[in-house]
């Protein structure tokens, strides 16, 4: 009869020490490469790398979460993933796949197998997305919905960019120019200020475009209570309504639709930027992780690398 050794995991065909290593060098190394590095196959490692941080995610309490933020991202272009964030601990507390109402029903059921209590949650930052929306209307009943500023943001650069490409086919003058116009003016030399502010002399729909992402960026950054972001932001969509600049006004209805999600950011400051750097760190892990073969290599991979999964109590032990 196999008599268990108290330095091997049973079953796992490795050390303790050895498992222990391994993940923490997943951390920072492709499986697939590590595999090939110590002439084991990737299958046992991802076997062993999954159960560490399965077992990880088990003692983590989530009592006590009242913001969060929910943000998705690509598997290699094809399915979305959706990531949450506590927004107080700035770590990833979730991984889902979708991004639709069953994708925040999937991330309530979890969160309440570890202590977490749907109801307590008070704030949720998000994009605009109708699925999201709903989710948290069912799953987190009491949860009010602030959509983030980095995608208003990113909807505002897209609705210029679209407004320079129309006036570009027919004005010579704004070729090679679409970063001047996306860009902040700290961002750029001397002479891409210098020669953007002489384009702005010549009265260009475009310059009229980045002029309007610039308002609302001096409203996010400047108004100092949730009543005078109210009335800035009215004043701006009114102003992109009779520009006669059909992307600005898109922008302008899309604005409307979510005025009251995206005013409750000036009341409660939160935004996905804990995601935003998090999104950074998938997309790295995504170049370099040849073995992400499904879904949950993708959700190990993103808790190992971007949660606070305490790693020590499950690999000592």
């Amino acid at each position: 009869m196999p008599v268990p050794a108290p330095w091997a995991r049973p079953g796992s065909g490795f050390t303790l020490l050895f498992e222990a290593w391994a993940v923490e060098m997943a951390r920072h190394l492709p499986v697939s490469t590590l595999a090939e590095q110590l002439d084991e196959t990737d299958t046992r490692l991802w076997r062993s790398v999954a159960h560490y941080v399965d077992e990880a995610r088990r003692l983590e309490d989530y009592m006590g979460v009242e913001a969060i933020g929910i943000d998705e991202t690509s598997r290699r272009g094809r399915n979305c993933i959706t990531v949450v964030a506590d927004l107080v601990e700035h770590d990833v507390i979730n991984v889902t796949p979708g991004k639709d109402p069953a994708t925040v029903e999937r991330f309530s059921r979890d969160f309440m197998d570890h202590n977490g209590v749907p109801e307590y949650v008070r704030l949720v930052a998000c994009d605009m997305s109708l699925g999201f929306r709903k989710g948290i209307r069912e799953h987190l009943p009491h949860a009010r919905r602030i959509v983030d500023r980095f995608h208003v943001a990113r909807h505002a650069n897209e609705a210029v960019d679209k407004a320079g490409k129309t006036e570009g086919r027919s004005n010579p003058l704004l070729k090679r120019t679409k970063y001047l116009w996306l860009r902040n003016e700290e961002s750029l030399t001397e002479l891409q200020v210098e020669t953007k502010r002489n384009l702005t002399r010549q009265r260009l729909k475009t310059g009229r475009a980045c002029r309007m992402r610039e308002v609302l960026q001096d409203i996010y950054t400047d108004s100092r209570t949730p009543s005078e972001a109210w009335v800035r932001l009215h004043r701006l969509c009114s102003w992109m309504m009779h520009s006669r600049l059909e992307p600005m006004k898109d922008f302008a209805r899309m604005i409307r639709r979510h005025f009251a999600e995206i005013v409750a950011y000036f009341e409660h400051p939160y935004t996905n930027a804990v995601l935003e750097g998090a999104d950074s760190v998938i997309q790295n892990v995504k170049r370099r992780a040849r073995g992400f073969r499904n879904m949950d290599h993708s959700a190990t991979m993103i808790h190992l690398t971007c949660g606070r999964l305490d790693l020590k109590a499950v690999t000592t032990t």
